[in-house]
């Protein structure tokens, strides 16, 4: 696939008359109703409720006629998004379809970024979500501070996964850039998800329906109950029982803007819920690109171009990118000097996060202020959520059993991120410096370098 010629120009590069005209605010499909979000329903301060865009949608699967009354209710508010959202379920579960991405615009906004862009994920049929139909309560309710900082904690209705507000690193991410303006941005395996409530939900929704649902099963409504009275007596978690609804969670403007913790069971399992789906990545993680900012993103209106807009100490580049079929996408990178490199990746069936191969065309430019993909390679060799790589010769995770190497002598070389070193070289996790590693052999590392994160 060769990107179409671009006649209309945005800073230093061109986009298409499409996302042009997307950049500009305005709308360039005809006879196709789109959602409209409602600017009184205000998000936390610090996001701006907005959004026109095409919806994405997946072949949907029939749901069933007749439920009994809590299953109904529970598919009630996401069927408010379908066809882009499905939903079906059996006698414990509610299944919920989507290909992860929102009908309003994403990443404008974000000042930390990782270089990430959305792409759309494979959350269906044996990978598509799960909530209880019927919340058990825990013996011991588990807060999500310092805890649960990978995978998500609840689904928005709308089919998008909302994280913990902390990241991996323990940070907040409202209050460090992370986040666009509707609260999200995208994770290393290219999954776009919130880490705020999606109080902008409410203008499709109304007040009356949950704007998520904790994978606890409990409901998480807006700021206020369904008939607009504040809610009272709230718990720890955000949370509270009333006559009409049981429990249910509250969101907020300030942490933990969601489900503060589980009132409900859940299983933890490697440090986030357990089951929950794979995000797919077809390209490798890449690092921070200092000094970014995130002005403009565009989505053609059949959903297969998509151009992220940003700039680098005031001087334009982007990302473009189409979907070139059969798991394929081509990306193109263009730098802050308005030079272009493109580079076409492909994933692979099976592989989850764990990235896709190797672009064609070798090695991508280094990534510096101009802009453009790095050669750094840091998740090569590591699934994206922290598993070690199969080792396909020997049918073995990871290669050589750890046992076997020889680290006689070794020194870690620190990097600034914690979660990183952990990742790539560590078959037990350094919770801080200074801790001793519970190593499987009698070696002892040296990890008084450790950032301090």
């Amino acid at each position: 696939m060769k990107f179409r010629p671009f006649p209309r120009t945005v800073g230093s590069f061109l986009l298409s008359p499409i996302l042009a005209a997307a950049a500009l605010g305005h709308d360039s499909t005809t006879g196709e109703e789109h959602m409209h979000y409602d600017w009184s329903v205000k998000p936390p301060k610090f996001f701006l409720a907005q959004a026109e865009a095409a919806s994405r949608t997946l072949p949907r699967q029939p749901i069933q006629a007749a439920a009994p009354a809590g299953q109904s209710a529970m598919a009630a508010a996401f069927q408010k998004f379908a066809p882009a959202v499905n939903v079906r379920w059996d006698e414990q579960f509610l299944f919920v379809e989507s290909q992860g991405l929102p009908a309003h615009n994403m990443m404008v906004g974000i000042t930390a970024w990782q270089q990430q862009v959305p792409l759309p994920q494979n959350y269906t049929g044996s990978n598509a979500w799960q909530i209880p139909l019927t919340p058990v309560p825990a013996k011991e309710p588990a807060s999500i501070r310092n805890r649960f900082l990978r995978g998500a904690i609840a689904l928005a209705v709308n089919g998008i996964p909302i994280f913990n507000p902390q990241n991996n690193r323990g940070e907040v991410s409202a209050e460090i850039g992370e986040l666009d303006e509707w609260g999200g941005h995208c994770g290393r395996a290219d999954d776009y998800h919130y880490h705020a409530a999606p109080l902008h939900l409410q203008s499709v929704l109304g007040k009356a329906l949950p704007i998520a649902y904790a994978l606890d099963g409990y409901p998480i409504y807006g700021l206020t109950e369904p008939d607009g009275s504040a809610p009272a007596g709230l718990d720890a978690f955000n949370g509270h029982t009333t006559a009409a609804l049981g429990y249910h969670y509250h969101a907020s403007t300030k942490y933990p803007f969601v489900n503060g913790g589980f009132h409900g069971e859940v299983v933890e399992r490697n440090e986030q819920v357990d089951p929950q789906p794979r995000a797919n990545s077809v390209r490798e993680a890449l690092p921070a690109l200092r000094g970014a900012k995130i002005t403009g993103f565009t989505t053609s209106p059949d959903g297969k171009e998509r151009s992220l807009i940003y700039t680098v100490g005031g001087r334009p580049a982007a990302v473009n990118y189409a979907d070139a079929g059969g798991g394929s996408w081509k990306f193109q990178f263009v730098s802050t000097d308005g030079s272009k490199h493109e580079e076409t990746y492909q994933a692979h069936e099976g592989r989850g996060g764990r990235g896709g191969a190797r672009p064609e065309g070798g090695r991508p430019p280094r990534g510096d202020d101009r802009g453009g993909p790095p050669q750094r390679r840091e998740g090569e060799g590591t699934d994206r959520r922290g598993g070690p790589r199969e080792d396909r010769a020997s049918g073995r995770k990871g290669g050589p059993p750890f046992f076997e190497a020889d680290f006689t002598g070794a020194k870690f070389i620190w990097s600034d991120d914690l979660a990183l070193d952990n990742t790539v070289l560590f078959r037990t996790r350094i919770e801080k410096p200074g801790w001793t590693p519970h190593w499987n052999t009698k070696l002892e590392l040296d990890v008084t370098g450790a950032a301090l994160k």
